[in-house]
């Protein structure tokens, strides 16, 4: 019997990266993650140029792969990532795009999201929705509002939004599909207000979220977590690194791929059609400069977000 090919992984290699049958193609994995991995090396079966590197799998977002892998990472055309962890907050995929590689994060991924979900979205149909929003996801004050409770605020003057079509295209360009969304830094210091975390926070300790989070803000930095037994573990998690860094929350993410449900998966929640996320920690691929070994997403339901008084998304409906 042959090996099981996946659409999605077709989807991958021609739709989100339009691989060339010469191009140098790598795939990074780990141990936990070695089902996708050769789910993806089987897909690519047509192409002469693959190769498959392992590292030991790692235990937050963010962290460094090591050397070999970074090496390889520059040498090669296209990169896939099917880890557990990400690494796209790291100099090693930061240094492979400056390069010339298309980089595609596939952290977190399970088999049932090759079956089914946000890989069979109509990538490119997303395209013009995806324009019209960068059109008007800019300008000073940002407010956003839910049914929760989440009552925020923060200046994004200046700051140049940052649309996640899910492919890489072209030369340098990373993407994180199915993860399509649009997201913009909110200037340090200046976030202000309550965040109710009531969709997910994608780490193995937990997921979705089944008794809301408050988080309040003050100054860009989260200075209480409260709520139930996963606001004691969100508080655990953060607390291990001993680094007020990982408390900075840079990232506000509108997530726009309707074939996307929340599950606990980074991708699909963070891709969400309706949702909002909060990027806590590691800011630097949304301008900013908070350096620390963690990005994390906090994802919350039902967002009203506005700019500067402009209404974009009302309860989680795209207005624009």
């Amino acid at each position: 019997m042959g090996k099981k090919i996946y659409p999605a992984c077709r989807t991958l290699l021609e739709v989100c990266a339009q691989c060339k049958k010469n191009e140098k193609i790598l795939i990074v994995t780990d141990p936990d993650s070695l089902d996708i991995a050769r789910a993806l090396w089987d897909a690519a079966r047509d192409y002469p140029n693959r190769s498959m590197i392992m590292m030991p799998t790692q235990t937050m977002h963010g962290q460094e792969p090591t050397a070999l892998v970074a090496a390889a990472m520059l040498a090669a055309d296209v990169i896939f990532r099917p880890t557990t962890f990400s690494i796209s907050s790291t100099d090693a995929k930061r240094a492979a795009c400056a390069g010339g590689a298309r980089d595609l994060n596939c952290s977190d991924y399970d088999l049932r999201m090759l079956e089914s979900g946000g890989l069979y979205a109509d990538f490119a149909a997303r395209g013009p929705v995806m324009d019209r929003a960068a059109a008007v996801f800019r300008g000073k004050d940002v407010r956003i509002t839910t049914p929760a409770g989440t009552d925020i605020a923060a200046d994004i003057s200046g700051r140049k939004n940052h649309p996640q079509y899910g492919r890489s295209l072209v030369p340098g360009q990373s993407s994180s599909p199915p993860d399509i969304e649009i997201a913009i830094g909110a200037n340090d210091g200046t976030m202000n207000g309550v965040a109710v975390i009531d969709g997910s926070i994608p780490h193995p300790r937990l997921g979705l979220i089944t008794t809301p989070i408050r988080v309040e803000v003050r100054g860009s930095k989260a200075v209480s977590i409260t709520g139930g037994e996963q606001a004691a573990v969100l508080n655990d998690i953060l607390k291990t690194y001993d680094d007020p860094k990982v408390y900075h929350i840079g990232e506000i993410g509108i997530g726009m791929n309707p074939a996307c449900g929340l599950t606990g998966r980074m991708l699909e929640d963070e891709g969400c059609d309706g949702t909002v996320h909060f990027g806590l920690g590691d800011d630097r691929g949304f301008e900013g400069g908070n350096s620390c070994p963690i990005h994390l997403d906090l994802v919350f339901r039902q967002p009203t977000l506005s700019v500067d008084g402009r209404i974009i998304l009302e309860n989680g409906v795209l207005k624009v």
